[in-house]
Order: structure tokens, then C-alpha cells, then sequence
């Protein structure tokens, strides 16, 4: 049964006239006919009781014109919905962060991205890098936020630098140093520090042990917290100082200071990733949103690099 019989018998229906009908569709008269007699033929019944002058239901089709006119409503709603998916205007969008990079400028870009895709339920999961690759090995998130990968990840993804930060050392704010304007590292090679766990972050996590190593001295670590508020909240407990990208400087922490160090540390990029290939239209329609995004973003997080 075809659409387009449907939509000739409906509109004869209505207009009770071959004409009138075939006039409104801008198809020639004999071709509905022809077509309306087909689909009689495929149903079994008439549908209509053909005169010279009028054209009238039969109770077949009475009762078949309101069905007729649900598929064509329907078979549209149909249409306008897969033409909404296909420009990511449906759907759901999976994101993972590693909180501490990303919580001073994501929530606006999830608010944005809203705005424009009201209909496309975004999922937000703070994870570490490590569960991230785990998460995009299992598809429970579409792109994540995290520091730049290792060349042994990166092979499977495509990174977006979205801005560049650098290691400081997070000191209670009792700590005799708390108020340097910088910190020469090598005066911290006798304290107690606190840091995460290498699995969690294997990169970031060497370029702050090389760090302690270009100012003379391996860290000693009395505690390793698995995740950053963590290892925030034992700083600011004393239990030990910590090395610290800048961007926690976004918690405003209470009891802790974030203070520069010498030496500097190299530059460390917060990258938005994503799998290798073609994106969904959601996610397509996202990563257009954080092009458009990238340099109000990068004035926001990069300030004092």
C-alpha cells in the first residue's frame, strides 16, 4: 500500500471531487483514478461511489478515511523526526570530564548546547581519564574532557586543545610560604606531598614527578587521593602539599593556596577527545558548538600562562 494512494484517496475524500483533487495535487485526473481503483483492488472493497457528477463514501470507505489520514499524519511525523535526528536535533549526548579542567567553562557550553538542541538529553559523568578510555570502549560516552592523551592512546582518537595550562603546588595557607608570590620547588624536597594515583592520570602524573626531579628531589607521597577535591581537602588538612594544575584554582578551595613555581613547569594542554571516524549528527552538532566556543574559553582558562 502506498503512501501516495493514501494521500489521492484522502484528498478526493475531502473535496468530494475527482477534480478538485486532482487540481489540488497537480497530478492529471485519470492517473488518481487509476490509482484509487488500485487501492480498492488491494483492499478488497470499494471506497467510493463514482457518479458523473458526484462522488461520495462508501461505509468501507468512511470508516478507512480516518485510518488513512493517521498514516499520513503519522508517516510525516516520521519524516520531520528522522530529518531532526539527521541534523542533531534528537537524540542524547554523553559526556565525561575530568572535573577539575572542565568545571569552570563546561557548564555553559552544556547550557548553550541546550539551548539550541532542547530536545537532545546530554548525560554528564565526571570520571578520570582512565575510565574515560574505558567508557569510550564500552560507547557510554560520545566525547570526554581530559588532559592531552599518551602517544599510545592517541592513535585511537582526535583531540581538540581546548587550552593550555601548567603545574603549581598547592600549600595549606598556614604554611610559612603560602603568601610567595613563587615558589622555588627545591625548598618543598623534605615534605610530606600528597598526589593521585599514576593509573589515573599516567601523563600528568610524570609531568609532575619530572617537575620535582628538574629541582633535585623525588616526592615523597604519604597519601594519594583518586580524584582532585580530594587531594584538595588533604592539603588543606595538612596530611601534605600537592602539585596541581592551575586550573583547581576554580574551586577556590578553602585552606589552601595555589601559588607558581620555579622551576616552570611545561605547558599542559586540556583537550577535548573524541573516537576516531564519523560523529553522530548530536555529536557533530556538539563539537560545532565548541569550535564556535574555543576562544572565549581559552581567554577564560589561559589567563597568566
Amino acid at each position: 500500500m502506498e503512501l501516495r494512494y493514501l494521500k489521492y484517496f484522502v484528498t478526493v475524500a475531502e473535496r468530494r471531487s475527482f477534480t478538485r483533487a486532482a487540481e489540488e495535487l497537480h497530478v492529471a485526473q485519470p492517473a488518481i483514478s487509476q490509482q484509487i481503483k488500485s487501492l480498492e483492488g488491494e483492499l478488497g472493497v470499494p471506497l467510493l461511489h463514482r457518479t458523473k457528477r458526484s462522488v461520495k463514501l462508501t461505509a468501507a470507505g468512511n470508516a478507512f478515511l480516518s485510518e488513512a489520514k493517521e498514516i499520513l499524519a503519522h508517516a510525516e511525523l516520521s519524516k520531520q523526526i528522522a530529518r531532526r535526528a539527521a541534523r542533531g536535533e534528537t537524540g542524547s549526548l554523553a559526556i565525561g570530564c575530568v572535573g577539575a579542567g572542565a568545571s569552570a567553562f563546561l557548564p555553559e557550553l552544556i547550557q548553550s548546547y541546550r539551548k539550541r538542541f532542547p530536545a537532545v538529553r546530554v548525560h554528564l559523568f565526571e570520571m578520570t581519564p582512565e575510565q574515560q578510555l574505558q567508557a569510550f570502549v564500552r560507547e557510554k560516552i560520545d566525547v570526554g574532557f581530559m588532559r592531552a592523551m599518551g602517544a599510545s592512546d592517541e592513535k585511537n582518537f582526535i583531540q581538540q586543545r581546548m587550552y593550555r595550562d601548567w603545574l603549581m603546588l598547592a600549600v595549606p595557607q598556614t604554611h610559612a610560604l603560602a603568601k610567595a608570590r613563587q615558589i622555588p620547588l627545591e625548598k618543598f624536597a623534605r615534605e610530606d606531598f600528597v598526589m593521585f594515583r599514576r593509573s589515573e592520570a599516567p601523563k600528568l602524573f610524570d609531568e609532575m614527578t619530572q617537575l620535582c626531579a628538574k629541582a633535585g628531589f623525588i616526592p615523597q607521597v604519604v597519601s594519594e587521593p583518586p580524584m582532585i577535591q580530594t587531594l584538595l581537602l588533604a592539603v588543606a588538612a595538612g596530611i601534605g602539599v600537592a602539585i596541581v594544575p592551575g586550573c583547581v584554582r576554580s574551586f577556590r578551595q578553602p585552606g589552601v593556596a595555589i601559588l607558581p613555581v620555579r622551576p616552570v613547569s611545561p605547558i599542559i594542554d586540556f583537550v577535548q577527545i573524541r573516537p576516531k571516524g564519523e560523529p553522530s549528527p548530536t555529536v557533530s552538532a556538539w563539537l560545532e558548538l565548541v569550535r564556535e566556543s574555543l576562544p572565549a574559553v581559552r581567554q577564560q582558562m589561559e589567563k597568566g600562562v
